[in-house]
């Protein structure tokens, strides 16, 4: 199957949207046009492969077992239980809402994943808004009580 984006070279990476447990959209591309994420997956020594998994991981919030996580730009990673997790996509999506609306209006219009990804400003934004994220469910949870020594 030839990439999507330049007809001209195999495509090695697959995106397949999901909505509601259902696949909406299959995006195939060559190595050259995916999006950046981070990882030069050639290049990745032993340490940096078991940094991807999750087990054995501790939730950053609340110290359980992490059930997720994500890469960082830079290197690095933060991990997350369940219900963590959940609290954190709650504060990541207000702050779409709040400080993006424009975003949530494009998602709408556009149907290619593959511009998002593409998107560099979308890209800087988001991960802004991981950091506040991260940053204010730490908060909450030490206003709240919810973590030891608080």
């Amino acid at each position: 199957m030839l990439c999507q984006k330049c007809h001209q070279k195999e495509a090695t990476v697959h995106f397949t949207t999901v909505v509601d447990g259902a696949a909406e959209e299959a995006v195939h591309l060559c190595r050259d046009c995916a999006p950046p994420m981070g990882l030069d997956l050639d290049k990745l020594d032993l340490k940096q492969v078991e940094a991807l998994s999750v087990v054995g991981k501790k939730c950053v919030f609340c110290g359980r077992d992490a059930l997720s996580g994500e890469m960082r730009a830079g290197g690095g990673a933060i991990y997350w239980c369940f219900d963590c997790g959940l609290e954190f996509a709650g504060i990541f999506r207000d702050l779409l809402v709040t400080e993006r609306p424009d975003l949530l209006q494009r998602s709408k219009e556009e149907t290619s994943f593959l511009s998002f990804c593409s998107d560099t400003d979308l890209q800087a934004w988001s991960a802004a808004a991981s950091q506040k994220a991260v940053q204010t469910l730490k908060e909450r949870r030490r206003q709240d009580g919810r973590d030891k020594g608080s």
